[in-house]
């Protein structure tokens, strides 16, 4: 629990606090200041008191009093006489410590290992009554885990991202690592395997998503591997027809010098 003081004006921790004279007084670590606070101050009930008529005197017509309330001054009492001369300051405020950064364990189980209830190899939701994966098509029964292999260069990579979590720079230097390994898919199944351990990680979602950015920078489209070959296809027949005319073009020149030749002779 922690406190704002009215001198500094930072939070510090609330560990130490004394009465005085029926306030509480709570001095701040940081600049020595003390803050006083006092208890509320009670009002006095109001009390109505009506003279007796005197006697042979004609009776006083009754006035009709509002229901209303009429606000009082309040009432100090003596043993809080010091609140009175010492100027008034506010009450303390407290404030809540924000939770933490969200913490995984460490073991290799939760670093490489998908939980139950997912699919072992995309790690997409799995149904009870599920014979396959919706998502990859995996039938669960001939899962195999040699079919992921995980270099040992990106493992011990990965291990020592997880002590270093929450420096982003880190995980971008893992990315690259990975891109020139051959292994970002790998590395987006480990991102995956992290949010279903820990769904609340904001980091493992930000690193999947970058993951996913950079597939697609990386990797062609169909439609451009398409595109590419039949251009190859037809750049290669052009250059055979023009290579064979060429050479079509040579011979019919050879053979009129060789007649020119035999005729002279």
């Amino acid at each position: 629990m922690k406190f704002q003081c009215d001198a500094c004006e930072r939070l510090v921790p609330l560990e130490t606090y004394r009465t005085e004279a029926g306030g509480l007084v709570v001095t701040c670590g940081r600049c020595g200041a003390d803050s006083r606070v006092g208890p509320p101050a009670t009002t006095a009930p109001r009390t109505e008191a009506r003279a007796a008529p005197a006697a042979g005197a004609a009776p006083v017509p009754s006035v009709p009093v509002s229901s209303a309330p009429v606000p009082s001054a309040p009432v100090v009492p003596p043993s809080e006489s010091w609140s009175a001369a010492a100027p008034v300051t506010p009450a303390l405020r407290v404030v809540r410590s924000e939770p933490g950064p969200v913490v995984a364990p460490l073991t290799d189980d939760a670093l490489f290992e998908p939980p139950p209830g997912v699919c072992p190899k995309c790690v997409a939701p799995r149904r009870e009554e599920a014979l396959s994966c919706p998502q990859c098509g995996l039938v669960y029964v001939n899962y195999q885990p040699e079919e992921q292999p995980l270099s040992d260069v990106l493992a011990e990579a990965w291990r020592t991202l997880a002590a270093r979590w929450e420096e982003w720079d880190a995980h971008d230097r893992l990315m690259t690592l990975a891109v020139g390994r051959g292994e970002l898919a790998m590395v987006g199944r480990l991102y995956r395997i992290r949010l279903a351990h820990v769904p609340d990680d904001a980091v493992a979602r930000r690193g999947r998503d970058e993951v996913v950015r950079r597939a697609t920078l990386v990797v062609p489209s169909s439609t451009d591997l398409v595109g590419t070959s039949d251009v190859s296809r037809r750049l290669k027949t052009l250059a055979a027809g023009v290579g064979f005319i060429v050479v079509l073009v040579l011979a019919v020149l050879v053979f009129q010098h060789l007649r020119t030749l035999s005729a002279g002779y």
